[in-house]
């Protein structure tokens, strides 16, 4: 792997773990719903250059309400519940539990897809499970403060963003990348818009959480959309999915330097656990042998 390649590597997962900082500090002065109205629709106007090429267009007319679809599931429903968490979880307690999102991926395409799971993987849907029962043991607490529908909250987003990713595999397969991603992004975007007119903050946000959001649509997700893409092309799909280990590392890390978040053994304990179960399913441990 090139030293170029690694640092774009790294630059995404920091990216993408500085997303849960940032809806840490925002979500709770804008609200879920026009926070991430704004982080929608302005990735999406950012990422629109690539609409210039007309069989770019083409593919939009072509597949539109299925990005629609893919884009109002797959990311505005996990976004609005990752805020919504954010609310009350700290930002490194939620890329934890982002972090199982190939865990549900691996279910719903198993069961929507009928793809073949290898023995390998069977044991690390255990350990990922195992490792989200670790992460949220004796916090699901459901009074009005507690933390067990935020915690409900981020599995919902994980089992939405594993729908998106098998409604993409389903329906999009012809479409471009990133006319799929700016298209879903800006459609989803554009729905939200009445919703959020409608639950607006009573002051403006101050300056703090409007960098956070502006970081949010054009660093963590145009920009994070564009460094992911690139990193598929430069040296495959098996060396970009391994963002999914550092992200949530990142996450801790931004949290406990900004936000001075504590980070327990009961945190690293279920990261652990689950990043193994993790890179057992992607196959990036353990050999991939069929099951019989």
């Amino acid at each position: 792997m090139r030293l170029a390649d690694i640092l774009i590597l790294l630059s995404l997962a920091a990216i993408w773990g500085a997303s849960f900082l940032f809806m840490r500090v925002s979500a709770p002065d804008f609200g879920p719903v026009p926070l991430v109205a704004f982080r929608m629709t302005v990735a999406g106007l950012a990422l629109t250059p690539v609409f210039l090429r007309k069989e770019a267009r083409d593919l939009f007319k072509a597949h539109w309400w299925q990005l629609l679809v893919s884009g109002v599931v797959g990311s505005a429903i996990s976004f609005i519940l990752l805020s919504w968490a954010s609310l009350t979880l700290s930002a490194g307690f939620t890329s934890l539990m982002n972090s199982s999102v190939p865990i549900f991926s691996a279910i719903i395409a198993a069961v929507w897809l009928g793809e073949r799971l290898l023995a390998s993987q069977f044991v690390g849907l255990g350990l990922g499970i195992l490792g989200v029962l670790i992460l949220v043991w004796g916090k699901l607490e459901f009074h009005d403060d507690g933390r067990g529908w935020p915690i409900v909250a981020c599995v919902i987003s994980c089992l939405c963003y594993g729908f998106g990713a098998s409604w993409m595999k389903s329906k999009l397969q012809g479409v471009r990348p990133l006319v799929a991603s700016s298209g879903s992004l800006l459609g989803a975007g554009l729905v939200l818009i009445p919703f959020a007119l409608t639950r607006l903050p009573e002051k403006s946000p101050p300056l703090s959480s409007w960098l956070s959001a502006a970081a949010l649509a054009l660093i963590c997700t145009a920009l994070a959309f564009v460094l992911f893409f690139k990193l598929i092309q430069r040296s495959g799909a098996t060396v970009a999915t391994s963002v999914t280990f550092l992200i949530p590392f990142f996450g801790i890390f931004w949290g406990w330097l900004v936000l001075d978040e504590i980070v327990s053994a009961q945190m690293i304990a279920g990261l652990a656990v689950t990043l193994l179960g993790t890179g057992l399913i992607t196959g990036m441990i353990g050999k991939r042998k069929a099951t019989s």
